[in-house]
This record gives C-alpha cells, sequence and structure tokens, in this order.
C-alpha cells in the first residue's frame, strides 16, 4: 500500500511539472498564542464611575490648571491561580489631555480647546493578603521601575517590595485607585455655555 501510494504521487508531480515554469512570490501566514490555565477578572466599584457633579465654571482659576475633588475607588483583580499579569490602559479620549499625553484626557471643547485630564494612581496595594507595591513599564515590559500612577503610554504590574524590577505571580489583587481630575486654566476655554467632562479609559488585564 505504501508503494502505491509513492508512485501515485511521483506520477502527480511529473504531470504537474511538464507545463512550462511559472515565476511565482509568496508570503507566509503564522497563527500563533498561548493557550493559559488562568483567567483574570478585573472590578472597579462605582461601576468605575467618578462623577464631579456640577462645576461653576467661577471657581475654575483663570491662569492656572484647576484640580477638583479627589476621589477614590476600589480596584481588584480575581484570576483562576496565581498569575503574572499586567495592566494596559487604553485612552477613549485620546490627544484631548491639556498635559500632551501625561494624563488620560476629558474631550474638547469646540473642537480643538483640551479641557484637562485625569490620573489615577494606586494605593494601598494588597496581593494574597500581603501588602505589595505597583510598577510601571514604558517599554511593554521588557524593564519595569516602582511606580504607582497609572500613565496613558505605560503599563502596570504587581511587585514585590523587596524587588522592584519583577512583577511576582498574584491570585487576587485589591487596591484603592485614587483619581486626580484636572481643568485646563479658565483663560483657555470657551465656557460659555455648559460643558461636559467627559473621561474614559479602559482598563485591560493582559497575561
Amino acid at each position: 500500500m505504501i508503494k502505491r501510494y509513492l508512485a501515485a504521487l511521483c506520477a502527480t508531480a511529473l504531470i504537474g511539472v511538464a507545463p512550462p515554469a511559472v515565476a511565482a512570490s509568496t508570503t507566509e501566514l503564522k497563527v500563533t498564542g498561548i493557550i493559559t490555565p488562568a483567567a483574570c477578572v478585573p472590578t472597579l466599584s462605582s461601576g468605575g464611575i467618578v462623577d464631579h457633579g456640577k462645576i461653576s465654571s467661577q471657581d475654575l482659576n483663570q491662569t492656572k490648571e484647576t484640580r477638583l475633588a479627589q476621589h477614590t475607588l476600589q480596584f481588584s483583580v480575581n484570576c483562576d491561580s496565581a498569575t503574572v499579569f499586567t495592566l494596559k490602559p487604553i485612552d477613549n479620549r485620546p490627544n484631548t489631555d491639556h498635559d500632551r499625553g501625561e494624563l488620560f484626557g476629558l474631550g474638547k471643547i469646540n473642537g480643538d480647546q483640551r479641557l484637562g485630564g485625569f490620573l489615577p494612581s494606586f494605593h494601598n496595594v494588597v496581593a494574597d493578603g500581603v501588602p505589595a507595591i505597583t510598577l510601571g513599564s514604558i517599554d511593554n515590559g521588557n524593564s519595569w521601575y516602582r511606580n504607582s500612577f497609572i500613565f496613558p503610554y505605560a503599563v502596570n504590574a504587581v511587585g514585590s517590595p523587596a524587588d522592584p524590577s519583577t512583577p511576582i505571580a498574584v491570585k487576587d489583587l485589591a487596591t484603592d485607585l485614587l483619581i486626580n481630575t484636572y481643568i485646563a486654566r479658565a483663560d483657555s476655554l470657551d465656557l460659555g455655555n455648559e460643558v461636559a467632562i467627559d473621561g474614559s479609559t479602559t482598563l485591560e488585564i493582559r497575561y
């Protein structure tokens, strides 16, 4: 049976090369990925909403940014098993913060006036019942440093106070998430009508 199969294959090959040779170009398609035994679920208290209510334009600083009241949410990540994961923020209002990329944007007025921005930060970090720290990386995880802020251009991870250079595996993370919101100097904004503060950021867990 094996010999018959080889003979048929050879015959097909001979028939296939009978016509004149034709030049051809190729490209390669690869399908890759990793199947992981763990899954991690992030959760924010209050539905992830920080509501500053109504703010009078008269209470804003004219010549410098105004910092609004600080809000605190509870942020948790629960995994099926201990997992090394990173947090990747996605600014849903890109290029609208008044600090040119250091903060998450709050939208624009009249299409070109940057209303302001907000900056989340981690505090009271607890990983599997033990005090921990948060790390930051601006090169997509190739190197890490101790950092409690969530910046639009960086990723975060959990680390041990004894070694702030390497993320650790965590099953259950619990931390306060402090939100500081800033409004751009009022003399740079058209505030003749009501203006909506419209910040939005997605926190994506990668593992």
